[in-house]
């Protein structure tokens, strides 16, 4: 099946990166540069009025890095794909947590990116390109990996270990915030997404509300119709109830 060219915008606040890039994207051929941009505000301006199928963007830029545009560009009402570009490792592995649809190092190989334009139209043809993953995550604001997990934070990502997480309580519809060693944090995940995503048995549910690490457990306070309430290290909310549904389990998890 012949796929109609895509249409790209380049973002770099390097002219020569940027010079280089078109060059070999235009060799490949089936990308159209349609627009260049310095910097993630001049982007986002352009991306309002016109429609683009992906940007390349750059990581590291002077006025607005590219995770602080890439979480701008998603909220758009029609996002196009993003490829992020980087000259820097830890940046790499920072943003493709997120799952994006490729990262490409500088300098640039012409390989390299016959490899992310494939890519690109492969998920044209197989019609994913509605929901890549990339938009999915960060749109509920949270990403594990590996015993970890990352939450957006105003224009970065903080990365969380188990061990610094202290209990997670959803809020209502929508909106569960995770108490940590590093501070709150709000994510669009359900608690049930967040147990499964933690996966570990230092995690319990103790409440249709609460999620808690047994090893932050200071103290267990018995409380109504053989229930418990908790006391956490480092948690400084009100104290965490342990409902009946959930104390046959509770009580074999702590030795009761």
């Amino acid at each position: 099946m012949k796929v109609k060219k895509m249409k790209a915008l380049l973002v770099d606040d390097e002219f020569p990166a940027r010079g280089e890039l078109r060059c070999l994207l235009e060799e490949i051929g089936r990308i159209e540069v349609v627009g260049e941009c310095e910097d993630g505000e001049e982007a986002l301006d352009f991306l309002k009025k016109n429609a683009i199928d992906v940007v390349f963007l750059d990581i590291q830029m002077s006025v607005k890095d590219g995770l602080t545009t890439a979480w701008e560009i998603i909220q758009l009402p029609h996002p196009p794909k993003i490829v992020f570009t980087t000259g820097y490792n830890e940046y790499a592995v920072k943003a493709f947590e997120l799952n994006a649809v490729d990262y490409v190092m500088k300098p640039y190989s012409k390989k390299r990116l016959e490899q992310t334009v494939q890519k690109l139209v492969d998920l044209k043809q197989e019609k994913k390109w509605e929901n890549s993953t990339i938009y999915e995550l960060l749109a509920k604001n949270l990403v594990a990996n590996q015993g970890r997990l990352s939450v957006w934070a105003h224009d970065r990502l903080i990365v969380l270990t188990t061990a610094q997480i202290l209990c997670v309580k959803a809020k209502g519809k929508g909106k569960t915030v995770l108490y940590t060693e590093k501070g709150n944090f709000f994510t669009g995940f359900t608690l049930k997404e967040i147990e499964e995503k933690l996966n570990s048995s230092q995690f319990l549910r103790t409440h249709k509300s609460y999620l808690v690490n047994l090893e932050k457990i200071r103290e267990i306070i018995p409380w109504f119709n053989n229930t418990y309430v908790l006391v956490l290290e480092g948690y400084t909310g009100e104290n965490i109830p342990v409902s009946r549904h959930y104390i046959k389990e509770f009580n074999e998890k702590m030795g009761i």
